[in-house]
């Protein structure tokens, strides 16, 4: 990914926070020269040694699982973004875009059942937190869970790069810079105030 100097992110704390609140990521590799792409829920959790992955699972239909172990990976996680007109500047004409996007690599294993099985149930716990009745994994009839688990293929990704884009008007000035977040706020949609929000954290 190309990334000017002053839109890097490099303070790790800040990116897996980054990819944690945006797990649903775009899942790419290539087969036979071709790039596959899933659109799935992706978490980020460390080893016993504290060393950060990447898991998921995917329909064993999709057949790109059949080459996750053939060459390198790639992880998109991206939120919000917003367009910025260059009415919002003093003087420079030329519109952009504020984004937030962290690209992963590494390299992908397969899950035995027993560790598919315990990512599984990691998930489930996380999203069900937030349900007024939630569905615990002990809930899912054995057969039912069997069933389920023949249809999907669970990964593992060994992090080898990390890219983090945080595109948020660095290079402005300070007039330009609380304009756009002035101007952002007014739009009011959800994208334009969350990059608002992370601009003013940044200007703090």
């Amino acid at each position: 990914m190309h990334i000017p100097k002053y839109n890097q992110e490099k303070d790790w704390q800040q990116v897996s926070a980054f990819i944690r609140d945006n797990s649903f990521a775009i899942l790419v590799n290539v087969a036979a020269g071709t790039p596959l792409a899933t659109h799935i829920p992706v978490e980020l959790e460390e080893k016993a040694d504290g060393s950060p992955v990447l898991t998921g699972h995917v329909a064993r239909e999709n057949r790109q699982w059949e080459a996750f172990t053939t060459g390198p990976a790639l992880a998109i996680f991206a939120a919000p973004h917003a367009y910025i007109s260059s009415s919002w500047y003093e003087k420079e004409k030329i519109p952009t875009w504020n984004y937030i996007a962290v690209h992963v690599y590494g390299q992908m294993r397969l899950l035995e059942e027993a560790e598919l099985l315990a990512s599984l149930e990691r998930l489930m716990a996380r999203y069900e937190a937030a349900s007024a009745r939630p569905v615990s994994f002990q809930d899912i009839p054995e057969k039912e869970l069997r069933n389920n688990l023949k249809a999907i293929v669970g990964f593992e990704m060994t992090i080898t790069d990390v890219q983090a884009r945080y595109k948020l008007s660095q290079n402005r000035n300070a007039r330009d810079y609380n304009s756009v977040i002035s101007h952002l706020r007014a739009r009011g949609d959800e994208g334009s105030v969350k990059i608002a929000g992370e601009m003013e954290r940044r200007r703090k």
